[in-house]
């Protein structure tokens, strides 16, 4: 009876095994960060993008060394709504790099004066599938709002 009762146990478990695989996954959620955040008057643009992802000849002209964990963010303040303006410079421009262990880095800023005005340019590096967390806070005037933003983002390095 027991022989019986582990056969039929036996098969219950091949007929279960039976069938389709598991599902498959549905994939990651495109990465949709807009970029730029505006604060009255002012729109703040930045970019965080692996040195290894820019042009050769782009990394030289701003002295960037390409290593496959460095990124390199770019932040530029324009007048909100307009078309084609100048860049405006920042009186206060701050940026902290935080990791998920809770470790906090100012980034130093590199300031490059440009023809179309000033473009702020720092490095960060990054690890493979570990977030790093961007926070801003800039003003264009010495008592004016503060346009600030955090957001997150992880590289796949592999």
């Amino acid at each position: 009876m027991v022989l019986r009762v582990n056969a039929l146990a036996l098969a219950g478990l091949m007929l279960a095994a039976c069938g389709d695989g598991p599902a498959t996954p549905p994939p990651a959620a495109p990465y949709a960060d807009p970029g730029f955040i505006a604060a009255g008057n002012v729109r703040l643009h930045y970019a965080l993008t692996l040195t290894t992802d820019l042009a050769p000849t782009i990394a030289r002209s701003y002295d960037i060394l390409q290593r496959r964990n460095l990124a390199l963010l770019t932040i530029a303040l324009v007048p909100a709504g307009a078309i084609d303006a100048r860049r405006i410079a920042a009186t206060e421009l701050q940026v902290v790099a935080a990791t998920l262990l809770g470790d906090r880095t100012p980034l130093p800023l590199r300031r490059f004066d440009e023809v179309g005005g000033p473009t702020y340019l720092a490095t960060v590096t990054v690890r493979h599938r570990e977030p790093i967390t961007i926070e801003i806070r800039a003003r264009v005037a010495a008592g004016g709002p503060e346009i600030t933003t955090r957001w997150t983002r992880e590289f796949h390095l592999e």
